[in-house]
């Protein structure tokens, strides 16, 4: 008996986490580059080479327009203090910070005006707004495949 509620109970979280949006990471994938494993990184290749972001990938078009909420961590491009306005969201923590960066596909570029006061980098935040199929280099960090414009609320991570 105890086993089923305990199954049942895993269940549960999973529908909540993904309707929560903590899968959508998967969604920012094409259909048919979902399955495909990662590149594996030479860690003996000289710097320049080893800091290569993986452009050879595809964007998913079905969510230009789309509302979401998506969960993320921060690396700041434009701050005034420590109120950041513009931002990379990316899935994991360290990335961009550390090459290469994530494919395009698994980064979004975002602004918010009303600014994200950020006090510690590890801390992940619920980005919600409206992300639009917009390809966003940022010379020298990586190259964004999604953007939103303009965030309509953004909140630290809590389950």
């Amino acid at each position: 008996m105890k086993l089923t509620h305990y199954i049942l109970l895993l269940l549960l979280v999973s529908l909540r986490s993904f309707a929560d949006g903590i899968d959508i990471w998967e969604q920012l994938l094409p259909e048919n580059e979902r399955q495909m494993a990662m590149p594996e990184i030479n860690h003996d290749a000289p710097l320049g080479e080893a800091s290569q972001q993986n452009l050879n990938v595809s964007i998913n078009p079905d969510l230009d327009g789309q509302s979401l909420r998506i969960p993320g961590f921060v690396v700041p491009l434009d701050s005034e203090g420590e109120v950041v306005k513009e931002f990379l969201l990316v899935p994991y923590f360290g990335a961009c910070l550390h090459y290469p960066p994530p494919p395009p596909n698994q980064i979004v570029y975002v602004r918010y005006s009303q600014g994200l006061q950020l006090e510690d980098l590890w801390q992940p935040v619920w980005v919600e707004g409206t992300i639009h199929t917009q390809i966003q280099t940022v010379e020298g960090v990586a190259t964004a495949g999604y953007s939103i414009n303009e965030a309509k609320s953004i909140v630290l991570y809590t389950d």
